[in-house]
């Protein structure tokens, strides 16, 4: 009894190449499922077959076997040999030898066949077994080695089908997606031009297209002002606002911070007049700003006309006992302006906020005119002294804020205030998201 493995796409396959090659007297043992054939000996493109586990009886024969030891003579022995080894030579009954049962040969279409043969004629000769000398273990081999060539074979032309398969269906679904992509490109063009005027980068356009072109259905796509409404509804869930300031139980401390000429002082003058005018608030101005001598003159000149005192001091020690002493419900602290570039700027206006121990808001002042490039490393440097809040300045002076809005949202940091002018106490408003999405993309569709 000897023992084959049969593999095949199906059981039933499976089952009729076991006949075929190996007769009816087969006997199917067991089957499993298997993977061969991937690309490169990996995974890719491996087809799942069916090993069958069969085991085959051993045909009678005149052949030499282990159960038939008296059929076993060895006749090459010499005589001389046989005497030596006092083995008596008698005439020893032989069963009659059945003729050898030729193997069958695979029931293979005639094309099939012709390939195999072509296949195993290129076979060089010295691997060969000499066709002169065959006997059923010699016959095996030869079917064994057609097997595979026609195993080879197949599985190549499998796999080169199944390429072509890939190669095909790529190419029917880059023409589909070609056409349907003209064809919503020249859609969304008009959205991704304010996003893109907006400073928003490449990588986020697309991201903000893709969300707006999955949240509506695809009838509504060829509808210009549903697709405006989705954008707008997008952009405003990304806006957190955090204004107005208010004042809690306890005394309120408001530092602005930020880089030169994004206009502090004017925007502190403007909270200052809104609180001690209009709300009736206690308010008190600190400036540490030593550098500018003309913009402590303005913050002089602002106090004074509202009635506000003001406290010039220079050093930490200084600062932090008026911020004890101070009656006033709400401080104004101005800073000066500091390059985003100068670490220890940066870090000498961090040692000041960190004496104290008030509610205590830091607000960032930054232009909407400024580069994204640039608004960047602006939100990047102050971060350090862990700002809480945005005011964007100079709405006035551009038609897009966006570069703006997209970094507070990525920072995480709410938008208090805009500011659109010189004009004390005016030209300040509180962040709405309704308001700041109409400034930064006004109506596409005009």
């Amino acid at each position: 009894m000897r023992y084959v493995k049969i593999k095949a796409k199906t059981y039933n396959e499976a089952m009729m190449k076991l006949k075929m090659e190996h007769g009816d007297d087969a006997i199917p043992i067991s089957h499993k499922y298997v993977k061969e054939g991937g690309l490169f000996n990996s995974k890719f493109l491996a087809r799942e077959l069916v090993e069958l586990t069969a085991a085959i009886p051993e045909r009678k024969s005149g052949a030499r076997t282990k159960s038939s030891p008296k059929s076993t003579i060895d006749f090459t022995v010499g005589d001389n040999d046989i005497l030596k080894k006092g083995v008596r030579m008698e005439a020893v009954p032989q069963p009659p030898v059945d003729p050898v049962e030729p193997p069958r040969a695979p029931d293979l279409s005639a094309a099939r066949f012709e390939r195999a043969l072509s296949a195993a004629r290129a076979i060089p000769e010295a691997t060969r077994p000499a066709i002169a000398s065959e006997t059923p273990e010699t016959v095996e081999i030869e079917r064994s080695e057609l097997s595979s060539l026609r195993k080879l074979e197949k599985e190549f032309h499998e796999l080169r089908e199944s390429l072509n398969r890939m190669m095909e269906a790529k190419g029917d679904g880059s023409e589909k997606r070609s056409a349907v992509s003209c064809e919503e490109e020249s859609i969304m063009r008009p959205f991704m031009d304010v996003l893109e005027s907006n400073d928003f980068g490449k990588d986020e356009c697309r991201n903000i297209i893709d969300e707006v072109r999955n949240s509506v259905s695809r009838d509504d796509l060829n509808d210009r002002s549903k697709i405006e409404k989705s954008l707008r509804d997008l952009l405003k869930s990304r806006i957190v606002t955090s204004g107005p300031f208010k004042k809690g139980s306890r005394k309120k401390v408001l530092m602005f911070i930020g880089p030169t000429g994004v206009g502090k002082t004017t925007t502190m003058a403007k909270l200052g007049a809104i609180f001690a005018l209009r709300e009736g608030y206690r308010v008190s101005f600190i400036t540490i700003d030593n550098y500018r001598i003309a913009a402590t003159e303005q913050l002089k000149k602002y106090a004074e006309i509202m009635k506000i005192p003001v406290h010039v001091v220079n050093d930490q020690k200084a600062f932090k006992e008026i911020i004890e002493h101070e009656k006033a419900e709400i401080i104004m602290v101005d800073t000066s302006g500091r390059s985003h570039r100068n670490d220890l700027k940066i870090s000498e206006i961090k040692s000041y906020a960190d004496t104290i121990e008030y509610d205590f808001e830091k607000i960032l002042c930054v232009s909407a005119n400024t580069k994204k490039l640039d608004l960047v490393n602006i939100f990047k440097s102050f971060d350090k002294v862990n700002f809480t809040s945005v005011i964007m300045t100079k709405v006035d002076e551009t038609a897009f804020i966006g570069n703006v809005l997209d970094l507070a949202d990525k920072y995480k940091k709410p938008i208090a205030y805009y500011t659109s002018g010189q004009e004390v106490p005016n030209d300040i408003d509180i962040a709405d998201p309704e308001k700041l999405v109409n400034m930064m993309i006004g109506s596409i569709n005009q």
